[in-house]
């Protein structure tokens, strides 16, 4: 797959849904939007907090990672009539909101009754638990017996998905060789297994450290039994949509439901596609963790098998 190729072709008729996505990106319509979001939101979240504790916490998290396809498998799985999602589909609670009470985070889920009465699950999906040491064991505490679903993107094009995200939205002024090479340069976290394990381990969050997945799946894997962990390679999830979703509802404890294979969600179109120079360089950075992840999985994501091996 060319990296940036499905993010950067733009036909004609894409044009104003993408103008429209560039104003509502900028910095200044975020702001100007935000008070008003507040108080359209205000009150169903008094609501909430009033009857949370009668809502029931989640039963299924997928944890990442960031720009893998997070937004399109849970878009399909919370279409089945037994897969209840939350208020929002990124709660953040683990990550970003660990400083509000636990009765906030149980609020932004459904009514306890509709889900027993259907014997349902609940689903909530926050990419930013992943890299984060600190989410995950709070998570574990929390949510001690959740089933947690991981997805996995080629490093490379994740980066690259990542650094346009933030370009997208003011909020990145280097070019991405630039970003790459200040980041691999600090070489602050080692391939070595271990390193989240530590108490002061920090978070992962740089466009080249998101990709260090087998030191985040490392701890993961000590805080809940590896049966409940399910980890699938995004590109899988697009190239099969249908039987991937078929796993994870099994993998769920619901029954097979159809999901319209074709429909894709949250779609980035980027006009910029990534220098091969520098494809090559994170490519080479990466190596050593990608040979990690494959001892620490048991098997080998398809980015890091040959083409002719995997042919």
């Amino acid at each position: 797959m060319s990296i940036g190729k499905s993010e950067s072709h733009i036909d004609d008729g894409q044009s104003l849904r993408m103008f429209t996505r560039k104003i509502k990106r900028h910095p200044v319509y975020r702001v100007v939007k935000r008070p008003f979001d507040l108080m359209r939101d205000l009150p169903s979240s008094a609501w909430r907090m009033m009857t949370n504790r009668v809502r029931h916490l989640p039963t299924s998290v997928i944890v990442g990672a960031q720009k893998a396809g997070t937004t399109q498998l849970y878009a399909h799985l919370v279409k089945h009539p037994r897969c209840f999602g939350a208020a929002e589909k990124e709660v953040c609670y683990f990550s970003w909101h660990a400083d509000r009470s636990l009765s906030w985070y149980r609020s932004r889920f459904p009514w306890r009754r509709r889900v027993w009465r259907r014997q349902g699950q609940v689903l909530e999906a926050s990419p930013s638990y992943l890299p984060n040491p600190g989410a995950l064991r709070m998570m574990q505490r929390v949510l001690p017996s959740a089933r947690i679903i991981v997805l996995l993107r080629d490093p490379v094009e994740r980066s690259f998905s990542h650094y346009q995200h933030e370009k997208t939205r003011h909020r990145e002024a280097r070019t991405f060789e630039e970003a790459v090479e200040e980041e691999i340069r600090a070489n602050i976290i080692p391939p070595e297994l271990g390193v989240a394990l530590r108490d002061d381990a920090q978070p992962m969050l740089g466009y080249v450290s998101r990709g260090y997945y087998a030191l985040q799946l490392e701890l993961l894997l000590k805080l809940y039994r590896r049966n409940r962990v399910l980890v699938i390679d995004s590109a899988s999830l697009f190239a099969d949509t249908t039987s991937v979703c078929e796993r994870v509802f099994s993998y769920m404890g619901l029954e097979s439901y159809d999901v319209d294979p074709g429909k894709v969600y949250n779609r980035g179109f980027y006009r910029e596609a990534i220098d091969p120079g520098v494809a090559e360089r994170l490519r080479e950075h990466y190596r050593a963790y990608d040979a990690l992840l494959a001892e620490v999985l048991g098997w080998q994501p398809g980015w890091t098998v040959p083409r002719a091996q995997a042919a």
